[in-house]
């Protein structure tokens, strides 16, 4: 009942920063001369192990999890790194992008998060959606933002924030199943990706010009390269992270 009562007063506070109230002019850009950089993001050796996580607590998320559940914050494949968040960290000067309307879904299914790691635009709609049967919380922690901490009970609710300011990246849990993580990366601007088990990733639309890109893992912690892109170019990298 504790857990429930809290939930239901963090849900009161819950909000949609302040910040996104403000209009925007976007920077006209020269689609026409646009470039791509893309790539791979490697894991140099041996893959790390991933912990199994005992579900049991929860009747109803055990059910869907016989064996428990990866913690999933180490997935490699053939040295190929899954959950990285890619991204133009430096380059892009003063430029200003508009906020797409779309908004990008965080889905709590089989007592997970999906995805694991996504990225938005400052102020673009994150809606939180609950498939599960089961009462979960979305508790967000930026650090450039505020918090937000809401309970979702019912099978098929949805919720929709926005965060104003820019923070790679921001912290989701759910309070209830303390397994559940996700991050969100968010930017003042489109150009991220987030690589799938082929590690591969794929910035397309860049401006002409000299970047910084990097790529952030949750375990693996950062890395970066730099790259210029010229008129209509495409720009192959690699990104790789090595043992600590």
């Amino acid at each position: 009942m504790a857990v429930l009562a809290a939930l239901a007063l963090a849900a009161a506070c819950a909000r949609t920063d302040d910040r996104c109230g403000t209009p925007r002019t976007p920077t006209p850009l020269d689609r026409a001369t646009a470039g791509i950089v893309t790539g791979t993001v490697t894991f140099t050796g041996a893959s790390p192990p991933m912990r199994t996580i005992n579900v049991s607590g929860d009747p109803q998320c055990a059910a869907q999890h016989a064996d428990g559940v990866s913690s999933g914050d180490a997935i490699v494949h053939d040295g190929r790194v899954a959950n990285a968040f890619v991204y133009l960290k430096e380059g892009l000067g003063e430029r200003v992008f508009a906020v797409p309307d779309v908004p990008v879904v965080v889905d709590q299914k089989g007592c997970l998060y999906e995805p694991h790691v996504v990225g938005v635009q400052t102020c673009q709609p994150i809606t939180f959606v609950n498939s599960d049967p089961v009462l979960h919380n979305v508790h967000g922690t930026p650090v450039r933002s505020s918090a937000w901490n809401f309970g979702m009970g019912v099978q098929g609710s949805k919720r929709t924030i926005r965060i104003g300011a820019p923070e790679v990246m921001v912290s989701v849990r759910c309070d209830v199943h303390p397994w559940m993580q996700a991050y969100i990366g968010v930017l003042d601007h489109p150009y991220f990706a987030v690589t799938g088990t082929d590690g591969r990733f794929r910035i397309a639309g860049v401006p002409p010009g000299e970047y910084v890109v990097a790529a952030w893992h949750e375990r693996f912690g950062s890395r970066e390269a730099r790259v210029t892109i010229g008129p209509q170019e495409t720009k192959e990298i690699g990104l790789a992270f090595t043992p600590s």
